[in-house]
């Protein structure tokens, strides 16, 4: 067989093996359908966290300071007796300025100083928190500028919101499918969005409305976390 006659063999195979492929059906891609579902997770709050403020003014600026710090000091230890550890009390801000008042040739005149000293309080027993407050205040602290709640079990709590969610895009699909006349028989994509656990705040009117009593109220009600998924499901009928 001399080379010329292979060559047209090869081409003669080729172009019937086009015409098969070229005959041969599209493979269709399957149908799907695509669902988005949201899930709630719940906390309980494990800890609290109070920022306490301490204002002092005088018309002396040695006088303030001392104020100051000598009521601080009273106001950490009244929150070290019950139970708070040291290395849960920290100095978040401290400020010192004079106070000017306008005399009578209208020029600016120092009038006495203020000193600000805030601390943050982490109270990890949160029934302790209203205690906490209460203390502070009794021991001169006379302000009380946040409380906020949160807590350390995020990921069990993201768990359980993923878990709502991909059941709630699944119940989705079902209800859809089946109003289509169709049937799940696999997944061809999933994503997720997950959010963070929220801490709940108690702002300035909260917070004077649960000072009202002879003891402080605070009830620190639950936490949410929100994950959302996106799931294209296949379909058949």
């Amino acid at each position: 067989m001399n080379s010329k006659r292979i060559v047209l063999i090869f081409a003669a195979l080729m172009v019937l093996m086009a015409n098969i492929a070229a005959a041969a059906p599209a493979a269709k891609n399957p149908p799907t359908l695509s669902v988005d579902g949201e899930g709630i997770g719940i906390a309980t709050p494990d800890r609290a966290t109070v920022t306490i403020g301490v204002t002092s003014q005088a018309s002396d600026a040695g006088k303030a300071q001392n104020d100051n710090a000598w009521t601080t000091e009273q106001v950490n230890k009244a929150i070290k007796a019950l139970g708070i550890e040291t290395k849960d009390i920290q100095t978040n801000n401290y400020s010192f300025h004079p106070n000017y008042r306008t005399a009578e040739n209208h020029r600016n005149e120092i009038s006495g100083y203020t000193v600000n000293n805030s601390i943050i309080v982490i109270v990890r027993d949160i029934k302790q928190t209203g205690k906490v407050i209460d203390a502070a205040l009794g021991a001169g602290a006379n302000e009380i500028h946040s409380l906020d709640f949160s807590a350390d079990n995020t990921q069990t709590v993201r768990k359980e919101a993923l878990l709502k969610a991909v059941q709630d895009a699944r119940d989705k699909a079902e209800i859809l499918a089946k109003g289509l006349g169709k049937h799940i028989v696999g997944i061809q994509n999933v994503s997720e969005s997950t959010g963070y656990l929220e801490s709940r705040r108690y702002d300035n009117m909260m917070l004077a409305a649960a000072k009202t009593a002879a003891a402080t109220t605070i009830e620190p009600g639950s936490l949410s976390l929100t994950a959302r998924v996106h799931v294209d499901y296949i379909l058949e009928d």
